[in-house]
């Protein structure tokens, strides 16, 4: 299993590989010598300065890689684990890399017996959003904070510069005829306060092309979100 945590001018940020420090980063090329200055002991691989853009840097890396099941995360991760809740109260537990990494293997095994391509945790901490007393659906959103995928030829619309992960999870429930939306686990990342990233490029306009086009092609499935969440926010509705 191949962890892909895709950087871009965030030398110093990467707060994923305090939780996960076997994962691979992937970062520009020119970036590469930076990147490997600060985490030294990281596995850190250059990405060709051709390849441009979220949606191509994750392309490129399911093409150059022979692992059959691929995790993307987001590089600025702050809470990662699940919530107990019983009659004594609720307790947030956070899970590090062994026992996080056996619980993906387990959602890859279920995804492959389902004949899926996609898994992907709730990406809140808040345990309002998690759902122990039904830890899985198969229709919902997942997105690329946390995106199990099965590497079998499937790839990423490059129509898409940015929401490529909603556009991905909708072509699977289409032709998959669901995903696997694990409810009981939840990864949370900072988002939109680190700069670097996709937010050197992500603008209103590039924003409102992929929400209409994902309008277009989904019908009655996305909205714009209006009240609420950030400018960029969208709603999958089933």
């Amino acid at each position: 299993m191949l962890v892909a945590i895709p950087s871009k001018g965030r030398v110093g940020k990467v707060k994923t590989l305090e939780f996960l420090p076997s994962g691979v980063v992937y970062v520009p090329h020119s970036e590469g010598d930076d990147y490997r200055d600060v985490y030294p002991d990281a596995n850190i691989v250059d990405v060709p300065e051709e390849v441009r853009g979220i949606t191509a840097t994750r392309n490129w890396i399911l093409t150059n890689t022979e692992e059959r099941y691929v995790v993307f995360v987001d590089d600025d991760v702050v809470a990662v684990g699940y919530w107990v809740i019983g009659v004594e109260g609720k307790k947030k537990v956070t899970m590090r890399e062994p026992v996080l990494v056996q619980e993906w293997l387990k959602l890859f095994h279920v995804t492959d017996d389902l004949g899926y391509h996609l898994w992907g945790a709730e990406t809140t901490g808040d345990y309002r959003a998690l759902h122990p007393h039904k830890p899985f659906v198969w229709h919902t959103y997942v997105t690329a904070s946390c995106m199990g995928l099965v590497n079998d030829g499937i790839l990423f619309d490059t129509d898409y510069p940015v929401k490529e992960d909603y556009e991905l999870t909708l072509r699977c429930i289409k032709e998959d005829g669901g995903v696997l939306g694990a409810r009981y686990l939840f990864w949370k990342n900072e988002h939109w306060t680190t700069q670097g990233g996709c937010s050197d490029y992500r603008t209103q306009t590039i924003e409102d092309k992929a929400i209409n086009d994902l309008m277009a092609s989904y019908p009655n499935l996305i909205k714009k979100v209006t009240k609420g969440g950030s400018q960029y926010s969208i709603e999958i509705d089933f």
